[in-house]
């Protein structure tokens, strides 16, 4: 073969390698430069999703503790409409002891129920005293300042409601993303309109505490709330041409300035007589009286709803052995939804955003770039070492919603029903600003 027709194809074999290498090179590039996107875009979602986990989170303990204060709301009440039924219950009982007390007297000159009144006489005796007794324990147990059970579910109200503010909760969403990733961390974001610092109250008010003692005294059986009345006619004729008859009064109420139970139960005979041509009934003589209170002692019968003083030499009679617990520290200072600083008083709702961050690889660009529907990505690379951090932001809402498989009614908010839930919602304008500050 001619010699310079081996060197064109010499020539031409060296071109080939050349351009192998180059394409080797590029296709190298490209394949690192896909890796590195890649683990890029995968450590963002990680960081998106971990700052979803620690928002969610701290959204759902916010939920946690506004169910944890509707749970004890009801408790407290609970515990309300306790106090007032063991008030009632002795001054029933009180009520009944005195009146079988003085039918036994009255069956002396009935020879034949003497003994069975005598003995009724004697279990009303034993029923009194164990109402008392019972009373005596429950009443300062339930009720009492500082150390009474309703004064603990106060307090603890107080400390959850302490766990969900911001230092706290930081607390929460830091542990979440350490769980989700090691190398990361969050943090709430400060919220200027203070939202959630508004978002309830305790109820130190005079027309807070109106409101929850109109909520206790509408939970009170019949019995209880009264009025226990009752007229009975008797054989006995008047003056009048008509029956003389018994009157039963009896009722429990809460003292204006909502610091005492009292309970009152009487039973009079009541006689008609004629005055100037005029019929007139007035008390004739006491058959059965009782009274109790919790709260401040008075020693005396202070209400006037149910007629109560129809009986008044009954009451003075109740009001002379009137049982007290002086234990009981008035209606409960219960935390509620703060109606005055709220946008929406029927369906209320606090949000909350989170900022995570991690240390990432090598990142190529310090551009912000959008990751996911309402949530953020930025990279910044720091002054220092070229190490490059990523930072995400999420944000939840809480709202208060009936269960799917509840029955279908509007129902408004409030926290005496543990309905409140949390989503994951889009971010604000403002607390995209406030992230992209941290980002900077």
């Amino acid at each position: 073969m001619h010699p310079l027709r081996v060197r064109c194809r010499a020539a031409q074999s060296g071109q080939s390698l050349l351009v192998a290498l180059g394409l080797l090179l590029v296709g190298g590039i490209a394949m690192f430069a896909m890796f590195s996107a890649g683990q890029v875009a995968a450590a963002k979602q990680r960081l998106t999703d971990t700052a979803d986990a620690a928002a969610w989170s701290a959204g759902l303990w916010r939920a946690r503790v506004l169910n944890y204060h509707a749970y004890s709301n009801r408790a407290i009440l609970a515990n309300e409409v306790a106090i007032a039924q063991a008030v009632t219950l002795v001054s029933w009982s009180q009520y009944f002891e005195s009146l079988m007390r003085n039918a036994a007297q009255l069956g002396t000159f009935v020879p034949a129920i003497e003994p069975l009144l005598a003995g009724v006489a004697e279990a009303a005796l034993l029923a009194r005293q164990s109402a008392g007794l019972a009373a005596e324990i429950e009443i300062p147990a339930r009720g009492a300042e500082a150390l009474g059970y309703k004064e603990i579910l106060q307090t603890s109200q107080e400390i959850l409601h302490l766990s969900s503010q911001a230092f706290a909760l930081n607390m929460v969403t830091a542990e979440v993303a350490r769980a989700n990733d090691p190398g990361t961390f969050a943090w709430v974001l400060p919220d200027p309109s203070m939202s959630w610092q508004n978002f309830t109250v305790r109820g130190e008010s005079d027309a807070q505490r109106q409101r929850f003692a109109d909520l206790v005294v509408a939970s009170l059986d019949p019995f209880v709330a009264g009025p226990r009345t009752e007229d009975l006619l008797t054989p006995i004729p008047s003056l009048c041409l008509t029956l003389n008859r018994l009157r039963k009064r009896g009722t429990t109420t809460l003292s204006p300035d909502l610091e005492r139970w009292e309970a009152i139960d009487s039973l009079s005979f009541h006689m008609r007589s004629l005055s100037w041509f005029r019929c007139k009934e007035s008390e004739s003589v006491p058959l059965g009286w009782g009274a109790a209170e919790a709260g401040a002692e008075l020693n005396s019968v202070t209400s006037t709803s149910g007629e109560v003083g129809i009986n008044p030499a009954a009451n003075r009679l109740a009001a002379a052995s009137m049982f007290s617990a002086p234990s009981y520290a008035g209606i409960a200072r219960v935390r509620e939804l703060d109606y005055e600083q709220l946008a929406n008083a029927q369906f209320p709702r606090s949000g909350l955003a989170v900022v995570a961050r991690q240390e990432a690889g090598q990142v190529a660009t310090a551009a912000k770039l959008g990751v996911g529907a309402g949530r953020m990505a930025v990279a910044d690379r720091f002054v220092g070492e070229s190490a490059p951090r990523l930072w995400a932001l999420s944000a939840a809402e809480v709202y208060f919603q009936r269960p799917v498989d509840a029955p279908a009614r509007t129902e408004y908010a409030s926290l005496f029903n543990p309905y409140w839930q949390v989503r994951l919602v889009a971010p604000t304008a403002a607390q995209r600003l406030a992230a992209q500050a941290y980002a900077r």
